[in-house]
């Protein structure tokens, strides 16, 4: 993804989320990778994807359409036990929605 002065609150907004869970967040911004925030933990490493969109995303059919190409090249880093890949999508006034991705697909989580 790249950085745009418009995209960069959306990270920062993302990295303070990460700061509230207890993590110590690093952002990548402006790299080409797709991974925009790494969370480091005491027991856990947490690859987030920040994506933003002017319209709410639906359901989970939604952001696999949108987002398929960029979850499948989270997924294909660290192997399946490294760590937790979630893509986190910021539209309209609903806020933060959190997906996990897994290798056969994703699923809707919590967040404060």
């Amino acid at each position: 993804m790249t950085t745009t002065p418009r995209a960069r609150p959306v990270e920062f907004e993302a990295r303070a989320v990460l700061d509230s869970l207890g993590y110590h967040a690093l952002n990548f911004n402006g790299s080409r990778s797709p991974i925009n925030l790494v969370g480091i933990g005491d027991d856990d490493v947490l690859l987030v994807q920040v994506r933003r969109e002017r319209l709410p995303v639906r359901d989970i059919k939604d952001v696999n359409a949108r987002y398929r190409a960029d979850m499948d090249r989270l997924r294909a880093i660290g192997g399946r036990r490294c760590c937790t890949k979630e893509i986190w999508i910021l539209s309209g006034q609903e806020g933060f929605r959190y997906y996990e991705i897994f290798p056969g697909g994703l699923m809707e989580i919590e967040r404060p």
